[in-house]
This record gives C-alpha cells, sequence and structure tokens, in this order.
C-alpha cells in the first residue's frame, strides 16, 4: 500500500469539480448586476395619469475575472523506468512492486500539487490582468472578491451570534441566505462549537452533503448554515458561500485538452514531461457571499454549557454554569 504524508485536501474545487464551465478568452464574464428601482406608493390623480411618468433606465454592470497558467514537469531516468520490479521494504512472496508505473505515480503526485495550488487560488488569489505577454494572469479568489458583506470582529472569537449577523448583513444587501455554507479552519470551528454548546444549539452530526463533501449544519435564528473544514483560510477569516453559484472555468488548449500531459525533447537518458492547464473561478455576484476577517486565533475550552434559571434570587440576570 502507498501512504502519504501530505495533505492532498481540495475541498472547494471537489464541491465545484462537476460544475466545471469553459472558456475561449482569457477574460470571462461572471454575470451583470443591475440594481432596480425601490416600490413605493403611488399618488397619482386621474389627471395626473394622462401625462405618463418620466421614463428610467436601469444601468447593468459586468463583472469579469481571468483563468490564469498552472504547470508542472515531470521527469524520469531510463534507471529507474527500468527498477520498477525492486521492492522496498521486506520481500514477501508473491508480492509486486508499488506503484506499478513510476511515470503513472509522479503524474498523479504532480496533479495533487496543482489541486492544491488550485484550491489555495481559488481562497486567496489576487487579481490581476495582464497586459503584455510576459505578465501574469491572476485569478481572483474568494477572500479578495467578497466586499459587500464584511465583519470585522476586532479579535474576538467566532460564535453563533458574529456568523447569524453576517447572514442578516447579507438578507439586508438582497443575497439569498438559504444553504450558505460556512468555511473555516480548525480553530475557528472550535470556537463555533464551544459557543454553540453554551448557547444550547450544538451542531448536527457529519454527514455528506449534496456536493460529496463531509459537513455539520448548525440551525441559527436567521436559518440553517452548512459548516465544511476548509483549507488555506487567511488565519482569522471565514467565509460564508453560496456554493451554488460557484464554478471553475477552463480554458482549454484546440487539439490538446486542459491539464493535459506532454512529453519534452529527450535530453540524456530519460524522458521528461510537462503537464499545462488553465483555470479561473467564476463566484457569480459577490454580494450573494460573505466574509468574517479579524477572529482569534487561539481557541479556549468553555467551561460547561450556561443554565440560565428564571426568577432566582442568585442569578437575576445572568446565567450559571454546569
Amino acid at each position: 500500500m502507498l501512504y502519504t504524508k501530505s495533505n492532498t485536501r481540495t475541498p472547494l474545487l471537489s464541491m465545484i469539480g462537476g460544475k466545471t464551465k469553459y472558456t475561449n478568452s482569457v477574460e470571462f464574464v461572471l454575470g451583470q448586476n443591475y440594481t432596480t428601482e425601490e416600490g413605493a406608493i403611488p399618488s397619482i390623480s386621474e389627471t395626473a395619469s394622462l401625462t405618463a411618468p418620466d421614463a428610467t433606465f436601469i444601468t447593468r454592470n459586468q463583472n469579469t475575472n481571468v483563468t490564469q497558467i498552472f504547470m508542472e514537469s515531470v521527469a524520469i531516468s531510463y534507471a529507474k523506468k527500468s527498477n520498477m520490479g525492486t521492492l522496498s521494504g521486506i520481500n514477501i512472496a508473491g508480492q509486486t512492486a508499488n506503484p506499478q508505473s513510476e511515470l503513472d505515480f509522479q503524474v498523479a503526485r504532480k496533479m495533487d500539487k496543482i489541486g492544491r495550488s488550485i484550491e489555495k487560488t481559488f481562497i486567496q488569489g489576487t487579481f490581476n490582468k495582464a497586459t503584455t505577454d510576459a505578465t501574469v494572469n491572476k485569478t481572483r479568489g474568494l477572500v479578495e472578491a467578497i466586499t459587500s458583506n464584511v465583519i470585522t470582529a476586532s479579535n474576538a472569537p467566532l460564535d453563533i451570534w458574529l456568523v447569524n449577523d453576517l447572514m442578516i448583513e447579507m438578507k439586508s444587501n438582497n443575497a439569498d441566505i438559504t444553504g450558505l455554507t460556512l468555511w473555516l479552519d480548525t480553530v475557528s470551528l472550535n470556537q463555533l462549537n464551544g459557543s454553540a454548546v453554551e448557547n444550547g444549539v450544538p451542531m448536527g452530526q457529519p454527514y455528506v452533503g449534496t456536493y460529496g463533501m463531509q459537513v455539520r449544519d448548525l440551525l441559527l435564528p436567521s436559518g440553517t448554515v452548512h459548516i465544511v473544514l476548509g483549507e488555506f483560510l487567511p488565519a482569522g477569516t471565514v467565509l460564508l458561500l453560496n456554493i451554488d453559484v460557484l464554478a471553475p472555468v477552463e480554458q482549454p488548449v484546440p487539439g490538446k485538452g486542459n491539464f493535459f500531459l506532454e512529453e519534452l525533447a529527450k535530453t540524456g537518458a530519460g524522458e521528461k514531461y510537462q503537464i499545462f492547464g488553465q483555470i479561473g473561478l467564476d463566484y457569480g455576484a459577490e454580494h450573494l457571499h460573505g466574509k468574517i476577517t479579524g477572529l482569534s486565533t487561539t481557541f479556549t475550552k468553555p467551561e460547561g454549557r450556561k443554565v440560565f434559571v428564571v426568577n432566582a434570587e442568585d442569578f437575576p440576570t445572568g446565567g450559571q454554569t454546569e
């Protein structure tokens, strides 16, 4: 058996990979935003109705992102290719060399690295649109993209009320707050779980959600959120995402596809290959997501669950801990 000591998790890419879109241009459209005039109670007389009101025009704004290049190389000597029958460790009868193909193994590991690189880019990527062939296209990640719905925690730990406040903020900006996914790291997860226990609303048991990842649910006053342990989040930051509008956008090379393997020119006693691909993130309208920044990056275990005693003389306004 082969075992890896490396982290190969790509939860975001795993959840949205089945919704891949394609583009034949580096820059691609995320969608168009517009604002509808607020409703009002009309005050129009019969006489006034004989004259049409002044016309207004709804303006749309088009938002874009870009794909960027991901590349890796694999080199295998002829000696390595011819030595695949050698076993590592104790030679047990009937055991075969592991792996069977050194090229397949090395390519798979490079794809693991590319997957992690894409995951990090989709979270932390900073936008840049190249103006020359010598400059770099960089796709905008979620942390940078989300600007409308932001709460600064001022070094407070993550609790259920901060998440609920963010949902209220998102709703005030006309985002759909049903089925949102809270993307966090282990510290924030522990903080939130401690807050949930203290407030008597523990998280549900883990289960495999719609997009194939293990999630837990937390019922808040503003609705239920799905909780996923993410990767590459900046310390003290959590994201509240509408997964339905997220999608990777690939830019295939005609006649070759995307993330393809091709052999390079031979140099010496071996073979060299490269993996090439172009991909970016479609996050829809950024106001459909939210984030909390400036959270505490440490976790203190709660002493117990708070129990509030109604009309107790010793605890007229507070609570006691079990």
